[in-house]
C-alpha cells in the first residue's frame, strides 16, 4: 500500500494554496535585514510582517488594476510591491513586468528587494530561473522558465516604449523627472487591461504633478487610492515622531518641519499640502482646524452637508459661489452661525443653476432666513450666464418670504440710496481684499470649518511663481472663495426679521 508522508503532502497543499493566494503567499516570504552598528549579529533574514495596513494593500492589489498609494516612509510598501510581483511573475506564465524606479541605483535596489523574496522563499514556491542556476540574472532583470520577466528601469524619457506589460510599477513615483512620459509609453499597459501602481511620498517642492493629479482625482478618474501615514506601522507613536523630528538637522533646502512633512505626513491634507514656502495659509493653524472636523449628520440628494440643524432664535450667514458648467469647478455654498462663526452647513456639486438657485432658497429658509451673499459674476465674467441666473432666480423665490427677507440680500452698492447691484463680484480689488483677510482668521482660528475637504483645499490653495494666490493644480478653490465670501458677509449681515421657532421647509427634508 502507498505510504503518503504528512509532512510532504501538507506542505503541498500551502504550495499550492500560496501559488493562489498571495495574501497567503506572504506567509512564506522573508525580508533581508541590513546589519546596524545596534545589531552585532549583523545581517538577518526575517518573516515578513502582515501588519494591518499591508493586508489591505495586498487585498487591493489583486483585486484593483490601477492603485495609486500615497504614504510615509518605512511602513513595508516597497516590500509589499515586490512579494507581490515575485508571486505574479512566478505563477502567471508569461507575465512581463515593468518597475520604474527614479535612478538607475534606486533600480537595482528595487529589484533586489524582489531577488531577497524570491532567494528566501522554500524550495516547493520557487519557480525555476532561466539559467537553472539560481542566479537571478542580471542587476536589473529576473527571467523565470514559465516566460515571465520582472525588468527594473532608470526613469528616462523614452524608457518603456517596447512593450505591453502585464503590471507596471511606479516606485517614488512623485519624484520621477520624466513621469509623465514614462506614463503615456506604458499606457497601451492600462488600455490592454494590464495592472498600473503607482506609490510614493509626496514630493513637497512641487505641487503640479502626475501622481498627485491622479491620487486627487481618485476614485472618479477610474483609479484605486489609498493613503498610509507614520502612524501605519505598529511601535510609532508621537514620541517616536518628536525623536524622529529632533534627529532632522536644519539646512537651507529642508528644514525638519518640511522634512517630517514629506517624509513622515500623518494625513492625507498634510501630505498632499504644499511647503510651507508655498503655502497661502498658515500650515500650523490649518493642521489644528483638522481637530474641528466632523462627518455631517446628514448629507440631503448628494448636495448638501448638515453639520447642525438651526436653533431657535439663531442667526446665520450664507455665502454661494456658482461654477460655470458641468465640468471644471464646483458651484458651492456654505452656511455659518453668525454669533460663534460655526459652519453648520455646505452644499457642493454642479446641479442646473435653477437647481442651484434653488437649493440655495431652502438653505436661507432652513436657517432662520439667513443672510445671504450671492456670487453674481467674477472676474472676466460680467455677462448673463449661471451666475446671474442663479441670482436672479433667488431674488424670484425671495418674493415668497414677504417683507421679512427685503434686507437679507447683500448688495454691492449697499451704500446707494436705493440699492440695485445685487450679489458680491470677485474682481481684481475685491479677490485680494477677501482672500487677505480670511488668511487671518484662519491664522487666528477665528472660523470653526466643520469640512474636512474644506480644510483640505485650503491646504492646497498656494503662491503660484508670480505671487498670484490660487489652487494647485488638480486641486479645487471653491470651498476656500466660499468661505472667503462668508466672511466677507459677516461684515454687512442684518438680523431684524428673525422668526420665533425653527420651522421644517418639505422641500429642504424631503427632496425633489
Amino acid at each position: 500500500m502507498l505510504q503518503i508522508d504528512e509532512k510532504v503532502f501538507i506542505e503541498g497543499l500551502e504550495a499550492e494554496k500560496a501559488r493562489r493566494d498571495f495574501l497567503f503567499f506572504l506567509d512564506f516570504v522573508k525580508l533581508q535585514e541590513p546589519p546596524t552598528p545596534s545589531n552585532s549579529a549583523g545581517s538577518a533574514v526575517v518573516p515578513f510582517q502582515k501588519w494591518p495596513h499591508l493586508i489591505q494593500g495586498a487585498n487591493l492589489l489583486t483585486t484593483s488594476l490601477l492603485i495609486v498609494a500615497l504614504k510615509a516612509r518605512q511602513i513595508g510598501w516597497s516590500w509589499l510591491v515586490a512579494a507581490y510581483v515575485v508571486w505574479y511573475a512566478s505563477y502567471h506564465s508569461a507575465a512581463l513586468i515593468f518597475l520604474f524606479s527614479r535612478g538607475e541605483y534606486e533600480a537595482k535596489q528595487l529589484l533586489a528587494k524582489c531577488k531577497t523574496v524570491y532567494r528566501n522563499l522554500p524550495d516547493t514556491l520557487r519557480v525555476p530561473l532561466v539559467n537553472g542556476q539560481g542566479k537571478e540574472g542580471t542587476d536589473l532583470e529576473i527571467e523565470f522558465r514559465n516566460g515571465s520577466r520582472i525588468h527594473a528601469f532608470a526613469s528616462t524619457r523614452d524608457t518603456g516604449r517596447s512593450e505591453t506589460a502585464s503590471i507596471v510599477v511606479y516606485d517614488e513615483a512623485d519624484f520621477h523627472e520624466w513621469l509623465d512620459a514614462n506614463y503615456a509609453a506604458t499606457k497601451p499597459t492600462v488600455d490592454a487591461g494590464g495592472q498600473m501602481i503607482m506609490l510614493s511620498t509626496a514630493n513637497k517642492r512641487t505641487m503640479l504633478s502626475l501622481f498627485k493629479g491622479l491620487f486627487r482625482g481618485a476614485p472618479g478618474n477610474g483609479w484605486a487610492k489609498v493613503f498610509f501615514g507614520w502612524q501605519a506601522r505598529p511601535g510609532r507613536d508621537q514620541a517616536w515622531y518628536e525623536r524622529t523630528k529632533a534627529s532632522v538637522p536644519s539646512t537651507e533646502g529642508m528644514s525638519p518641519e518640511l522634512y517630517m512633512e514629506q517624509e513622515y505626513p500623518g494625513i492625507e491634507e498634510e501630505a498632499l499640502a504644499p511647503s510651507r514656502a508655498l503655502a497661502y495659509f498658515d500650515g500650523q493653524a490649518l493642521t489644528d482646524m483638522l481637530g474641528d472636523c466632523q462627518e455631517p449628520r446628514e448629507v440631503l440628494r448628494g448636495l448638501v452637508s448638515i453639520w447642525r440643524r438651526p436653533v431657535v432664535a439663531g442667526r446665520y450667514v450664507l455665502f454661494a459661489d456658482t461654477a460655470w458648467g458641468k465640468t471644471g469647478s464646483f458651484s458651492c455654498a456654505a452656511v455659518i452661525d453668525y454669533a460663534s462663526v460655526e459652519q453648520v452647513a455646505e452644499l457642493r456639486g454642479r446641479p442646473h443653476p435653477n437647481d442651484m438657485a434653488q437649493e440655495v432658497y431652502d438653505l436661507h429658509i432652513l436657517y432662520n432666513h439667513a443672510y445671504m451673499g450671492l456670487e453674481r459674476a467674477g472676474e472676466g465674467q460680467e455677462r448673463d450666464g449661471e451666475a446671474v441666473v442663479v441670482v436672479d432666480k433667488v431674488l424670484e423665490l425671495l418674493k415668497l418670504c414677504g417683507s421679512k427677507c427685503n434686507d437679507k440680500m447683500f448688495y454691492a452698492d449697499y451704500n446707494a440710496p436705493k440699492p440695485s447691484k445685487v450679489g458680491w463680484q470677485t474682481d481684481g480689488k475685491t479677490r485680494p481684499l477677501m482672500l487677505g483677510e480670511l488668511a487671518e482668521a484662519v491664522r487666528n482660528r477665528q472660523m470653526i470649518i466643520r469640512s474636512r475637504a474644506g480644510v483640505g483645499e485650503l491646504m492646497t490653495f498656494i503662491r503660484n511663481d508670480k505671487g498670484r494666490p490660487q489652487a494647485t493644480e488638480g486641486a479645487y478653490d471653491d470651498r476656500v472663495m466660499t468661505y472667503a465670501g462668508l466672511w466677507q458677509m459677516r461684515k454687512y449681515a442684518k438680523f431684524t426679521a428673525v422668526p420665533t421657532k425653527a420651522v421644517s421647509y418639505p422641500s429642504f427634508a424631503g427632496g425633489r
